[in-house]
């Protein structure tokens, strides 16, 4: 299974035992490195190439003010 992907169950976490969610671990671009609780951040959609994603950790987030991409009106 691709790493970006990788959804596990953190019943015994605090910050989600409540919230009954996976928790999601990839790539974190803001600190360039793997992490848990990822969120996509940015969506770089191209018309003749891949385009790209951005993502960011909840402690990058919270340091450098980010929105989720589907929390955005």
């Amino acid at each position: 299974m691709n790493e970006g992907t990788q959804h596990q169950p953190a019943s015994d976490s605090p910050d989600t035992a409540s919230s009954g969610e996976p928790v999601v671990y990839g790539y974190c671009t803001w600190h360039c490195g793997y992490s848990a609780d990822i969120r996509v951040i940015n969506v770089d959609e191209q018309g003749s190439g891949p385009g790209g994603v951005q993502s960011a950790c909840l402690p990058c987030r919270e340091k450098y003010d980010l929105i989720p991409y589907s929390e955005r009106p």
